[in-house]
């Protein structure tokens, strides 16, 4: 019985350390862009959403092409369009059609950051592949999943 009483103990105090780890959570949401009439009508190729506590719609979010275009690396700041439904953001293609890339996402809210980063194959984002991370992810990160996909 006793040993019952401290598991319980052990499992209760376990899940009350990691409430406050969930609670206050800060992430992106990929989107398709094909849902939205109007990321469709910019011809965009990724909406991203932060999501979570407080009011991440108001978040800022930036985004940073990073490719290889003939054996050298490229960096492209992007163009980020929020749309009309609160927190949406858009992203059309700005980088060269020629090597390989992906988008590195960042959105900031009251101190917090967040960010993905998400492959292409073409105008198509591979979701499957994406990184997700607390934080912002860096030029590195980027480089990291240039070099494994």
């Amino acid at each position: 019985m006793q040993h019952n009483s401290r598991f319980l103990s052990a499992a209760l105090a376990a899940v009350m350390l990691t409430i406050p780890a969930l609670a206050g959570g800060f992430w992106i949401t990929l989107g398709n862009p094909e849902a939205s009439s109007e990321a469709k009508a910019m011809n965009a190729v990724l909406t991203v959403m932060p999501t979570g506590c407080g009011n991440p719609a108001e978040a800022k979010v930036s985004a940073i092409a990073e490719g290889i275009v003939n054996g050298k690396r490229a960096s492209i700041p992007l163009k980020v369009k929020a749309l009309t439904s609160p927190g949406l953001h858009a992203i059309s293609r700005q980088w060269p059609a020629e090597g390989k890339w992906v988008v590195r996402v960042v959105a900031s809210y009251e101190g917090s950051q967040t960010s993905v980063i998400v492959p292409f194959d073409g105008n198509v984002a591979v979701r499957k592949s994406a990184k997700f991370s607390q934080g912002a992810a860096t030029s590195q990160d980027a480089a990291t999943l240039l070099a494994s996909n």
